[in-house]
């Protein structure tokens, strides 16, 4: 079985064919820069070339293509956007026009440079896999949905859609979800079904990247209930979870905040949460998104991932030898029901 995994962060995409008969570390696996990056390389590439830009597609993740485009109308240019590809700087779409972007109607057209906005480039991937004679079977994505929340904070938000998870199911399966099984709420990955062309016959998987992490650290985990921490690029998200996948806490901060604090700090952080001292308020003012306590219990283990573990002297996660495949891997773990991934 041929599984197509990417792992969409703030900083970079991250993919990897598993083949289920190789060894994971012979399987074809890149680490490129992110959609938001690639598309603010192109911004800035019309600012020096001082063109107006238009742009098309579907809603994508925000973060560094919302700051290109800011510098873009402080540079005295004009920015153009279809409704659809508006919604990627903000759910309110009165704040992207008070931003200096033009929302236009589908017919409207502009003379400007188009930019299409697209988390996933599946004729890219697959144009890739054709030229080593490989194909994908089924498609797992990550991506770090903030949701649709035009109205309230999507720091707020995003933390809720996780708790109402948590208390119904609580296991870390319930956040991957089959393409037509996706919340209304995750935008994101609705547009990233939605910007997928069906002339094929295959199936896709969403999750979080936040929950894609956590299975992945599963996989080095000696004993369990054990620790779970992925220092992202730009969130720092931890996890208390049992053997089965089962999530007793949870929390969820900006690495940025977190970083300031140094390693005590973080380990100070850390040892308040294990013991149930961190409520969703405490991380939320802190400038976070939130945190969830649903059983304080003994930790027998922890296990870090992400390009900025050098935040904590924790075990890494090394499973396949590559820290930034750890979300790929944990997609893979949570499609097969977690059996073994070979090595």
């Amino acid at each position: 079985m041929n599984l197509l995994t990417l792992d969409i962060g703030s900083g970079t995409q991250d993919f990897l064919l598993y083949k289920s008969e190789e060894n994971i570390r012979n399987c074809i696996k890149m680490v490129l820069p992110s959609p938001p990056k690639i598309v603010a390389k192109r911004i800035r590439e019309c600012i020096s070339k001082r063109e107006d830009i238009l742009f098309t597609g579907y809603t994508m993740g925000g973060g560094a293509n919302t700051k290109a485009v800011i510098e873009h109308i402080n540079a005295g240019l004009k920015a153009y956007a279809y409704e659809k590809p508006a919604l990627t700087f903000s759910d309110n779409l009165e704040k992207v026009k008070e931003m200096g972007i033009q929302i236009l109607d589908s017919n409207d057209c502009v003379n400007a440079t188009e930019i299409e906005l697209r988390d996933f480039d599946y004729q890219f991937f697959s144009s890739i896999l054709e030229k080593f004679g490989e194909k994908a079977e089924v498609l797992l994505i990550a991506a770090q949905d903030h949701g649709f929340s035009p109205h309230e904070s999507n720091r707020r938000f995003r933390f809720k859609m996780f708790e109402k998870i948590l208390k119904k199911e609580g296991n870390l399966r319930s956040f991957l979800f089959l393409s037509s099984e996706v919340p209304k709420e995750f935008s994101r990955m609705r547009s990233i079904v939605e910007s997928f062309e069906k002339a094929e016959n295959i199936e896709i998987y969403l999750i979080d990247t936040v929950f894609a992490a956590i299975s992945g650290c599963m996989l080095d985990v000696d004993e369990f209930p054990a620790l779970l921490i992925n220092f992202g690029n730009s969130h720092t998200v931890g996890a208390v979870v049992d053997k089965d996948g089962f999530i007793y806490s949870l929390f969820e901060h900006h690495t940025g905040i977190v970083k300031s604090r140094g390693e005590d700090g973080i380990e100070n952080f850390l040892t308040q949460f294990l013991k149930g001292e961190i409520s969703n308020d405490d991380v939320f003012n802190d400038g976070g998104h939130g945190a969830f306590v649903r059983d304080v219990v003994e930790v027998r283990d922890s296990v870090i991932t992400g390009p900025n573990m050098h935040l904590s002297g924790r075990r890494a996660a090394n499973y396949a030898g590559d820290v930034m495949i750890t979300g790929n891997l944990g997609m893979v773990y949570m499609y097969l029901g977690g059996n073994t991934i070979t090595v």
